[in-house]
């Protein structure tokens, strides 16, 4: 059975910031606009992101769309504060309850984690316009807790600073 370390050493995964390990796969060079924007951004990126079930993807957000698709291990639950002040948890899985993919809208704040703390969950994540670390933005528990009060115990539980 392969483990977290094979899929790590096999796809040359490295640490994320955020938590977990990736490996950028793709960067389109077809450019685009977003909204107003002056700025030409890559159309899409797709990344391999493994999560260990120890470890969480801290609350984050970014300005585009986030795409999450399921490869293999753990199932993975995404939770996600959206701008109008709601919850929203996503199990990512090949269960008859999981889904293969989940969509995080642009601006909503998410984080990762595998439920059951055992094993790990290799995924790919999409994002369009493309990934742009000037544009990812990491929670602090303070600001992310006042904004959402009623989920501030898993935000304490899923923010790193």
């Amino acid at each position: 059975m392969k483990n977290a370390s094979y899929w790590i050493d096999r796809l040359d995964l490295q640490p994320h910031p955020e938590g977990g390990y990736y490996k950028e796969t793709f960067r389109s060079q077809s450019g685009v606009y977003r909204n107003n924007e002056s700025k030409l951004k890559s159309a899409c990126t797709s990344i391999y992101y493994l999560l260990e079930g120890s470890d969480f993807s801290g609350f984050h957000r970014l300005k585009s769309d986030e795409l999450w698709y399921f490869h293999c291990g753990q199932p993975v639950n995404i939770h996600v504060l959206d701008t109008d002040g709601g919850y929203s948890c996503i199990e990512l899985s090949d269960s008859e309850t999981g889904n293969l993919q989940a969509v995080i809208k642009p601006d909503c704040w998410f984080a990762a984690e595998v439920p059951s703390k055992l094993g790990f969950a290799l995924v790919s994540c999409a994002v369009a316009p493309g990934f742009d670390f000037s544009e990812f933005e990491m929670a602090t528990k303070n600001s992310l807790s006042s904004a959402y009060p009623f989920q501030k115990s898993l935000i304490e539980k899923l923010c790193r600073f």
